[in-house]
């Protein structure tokens, strides 16, 4: 170190005595740019003859290109390819973070600055004018069926997050609803629809190491499959495990790098949120069908397409956290872990609207306070998983408590709401006031003598028709709205006979019916 060029030996074979010129035309000693390029951290040395033997796993931390003492130009010669290469990489790395950080900001400007109020009313105005003659597109076993198919659940190798097309305009779940309403809903979802594909390109982005990484696995892969493709000495495996397996243990990692997983996890949040304002609008619609008075199969479809929305949510959530853990980002854990518990409230919430009844009451009261005590395990487990992870730092608690805690506690308060509404506001009628009921109704101007009179719709809902007791046209049920009544005299055949309302008839008087229609009853 520190000899002048006239100094060195031209024949020497010592690396003080060999020299490099580099681009910049500055000359050094082999042995001065290895300390500058700090070649140790990249490779091994011989114990016999201290000479480089073999390369050593890449040092931690962002690395700069290695640069002239002189001009401070970059220094690239092939004997320090594997540094400036390193250092190359992670500059790549910094500007695809800044792109990241940049585009996740912009996104998540326009999705907080979504008027889902303003959005809603639209929609409501958009649908005022919408009949009840309105009727599911399409038909016919075969379609049915195939639309079936397209609606399954979630494939295992399918991205994260899920595509954007599974809620586009040309979604299966889509495709039987009203022209009318689709348009509706195409319109009011297309600026939520476009900053999910925004959102998940940046999901997509994929680490600069990790493209490396691939890349020389597979030239080194392709080199020993074809060294390997005619042997037939080897123990047990094939060529292509054999080549795939050597050239990962020769590529220069003992493992395979891991992502910087910030951005992806950050980039699912935000297409979570959309989601969830997308399920918001979805209900309205759906309340709007009920009071619009929409046939049956059309509310069938939308329900099912919401149910499909929250579901996305649950299955994206819990792979999220699965790729959080992986990568130890703890805090992405447990924040990932709010919106799984969300999903799975909004998913139970959406079933007691969809199918609530007094015979599944009990059920779903069960289902409730089963969902609730999860929703507090699940708030318990994150928060101590948290805590072991953190080592109980006093500052990782106040930000455990603000960021997790309170939202957690919320959830379960939802739940807790939940149950309540199902144990005090949909009590079943006892036997004393159905009679009192039936009472009422063989007094006073209705006058009702005859059985044959009392129905109920195919959630259990009790209704009557009154004059002679037979249908003769359809209405839907003020409860669940799905179709009661008949025509003709003939009982639409989803409903039936509310039997214990006619046996209490018959015990408070009531004669048989003269009609056919009322006969048995």
């Amino acid at each position: 170190m520190g000899k002048q060029l006239c100094e060195i030996d031209p024949h020497g074979e010592e690396l003080d005595d060999l020299i490099i010129t580099l681009a910049c035309g500055h000359v050094f000693t082999v042995e001065t740019l290895d300390g500058i390029c700090e070649l140790e951290k990249y490779y091994t040395r011989d114990d016999d003859d201290d000479a480089w033997a073999a390369i050593a796993p890449p040092p931690q931390g962002l690395k700069r290109p290695p640069t002239c003492p002189h001009c401070r130009e970059p220094i690239k010669s092939l004997r320090y390819g594997r540094v400036y290469k390193r250092a190359d990489l992670d500059m790549s790395e910094q500007n695809v973070a800044t792109s990241c950080r940049r585009a996740l900001r912009l996104i998540h400007e326009r999705v907080a600055a979504f008027d889902g109020a303003q959005i809603s009313n639209n929609l409501e105005k958009a649908l005022e004018k919408i009949t009840p003659g309105e009727r599911a597109v399409g038909g016919g076993e075969a379609e049915e069926e195939l639309n079936k198919q397209e609606k399954k659940a979630i494939r295992p190798n399918e991205p994260l997050p899920v595509p954007s097309k599974r809620f586009d305009k040309k979604s299966p779940h889509l495709r039987p609803i009203p022209k009318s309403i689709k348009e509706a809903w195409v319109k009011a979802t297309r600026r939520l629809l476009a900053y999910y594909e925004d959102a998940s390109k940046v999901a997509g982005t994929t680490s600069s190491h990790v493209r490396a990484y691939e890349a020389a696995v597979a030239t080194l892969y392709r080199q020993y499959l074809e060294e390997l493709g005619h042997s037939s000495n080897l123990p047990g495996v094939t060529p292509e495990d054999m080549a795939l397996g050597l050239a990962r243990k020769h590529c220069g990692l003992s493992a395979p790098p891991k992502a910087d997983v910030r951005f992806r996890v950050e980039a699912c949040w935000l297409t979570f949120n959309i989601r969830f304002h997308m399920i918001t609008l979805a209900q309205k619609v759906a309340e709007i069908l009920v009071r619009a008075k929409i046939g049956e199969m059309v509310r069938t479809h939308w329900a099912d397409m919401i149910e499909d929305i929250i579901y996305s949510v649950e299955r994206d959530a819990s792979m999220a956290i699965e790729v959080a853990r992986k990568s130890q980002s703890n805090r992405q854990i447990v924040r990932t872990a709010l919106f799984l518990m969300e999903a799975q409230y909004q998913a139970f919430s959406h079933r007691v609207d969809r199918y609530l009844s007094p015979g599944r009451l009990d059920n779903l009261k069960d289902e409730a306070r089963d969902g609730c005590a999860k929703a507090k395990v699940a708030m318990e487990q994150y928060s101590r998983l948290f805590r072991e992870a953190m080592d109980f730092r006093l500052s990782d608690q106040q930000w455990l408590k603000d960021n997790f805690g309170a939202p957690a506690e919320a959830i379960v308060a939802k739940w807790a709401a939940l149950i309540t509404r199902l144990d005090g506001g949909y009590t079943p009628v006892t036997d004393a006031e159905k009679r009192e009921i039936v009472k009422a109704l063989m007094g006073g101007f209705l006058g009702i003598k005859t059985r044959g009179h009392f129905y109920q719709c195919p959630n259990g809902h009790a209704y009557v028709i009154t004059e002679c007791g037979g249908a003769m046209e359809e209405s839907h049920c003020p409860e669940c709205n799905s179709v009661i009544g008949g025509s003709s005299h003939t009982l639409n055949s989803s409903n039936t006979r509310a039997t214990d309302l006619e046996n209490i008839g018959a015990e408070e008087g009531m004669t048989a019916s003269p009609f056919a229609w009322g006969q048995g009853a």
